[in-house]
């Protein structure tokens, strides 16, 4: 869903519980987007699994 700015602030708590139930924000200001606002991925990896696995990889010589 696309929000201005200032709706946004508005109703920050209520996006909040709408993201929680898996819906998507868009966040524009003076009609261009600034941000997005997206369920949190439970997947995703840190910084070091990210570094661990990229040098787990063997390379080709």
């Amino acid at each position: 869903m696309n929000i201005n700015i200032t709706s946004a602030k508005s109703y920050f708590n209520e996006m909040i519980e709408e993201v929680i139930k898996g819906k998507e924000y868009f966040i524009f200001q003076h009609g261009k987007p600034i941000a997005r606002i997206t369920p949190a991925n439970e997947d995703t990896l840190s910084r070091d699994e990210i570094v661990e696995r990229l040098f787990s990889y063997q390379t080709l010589s």
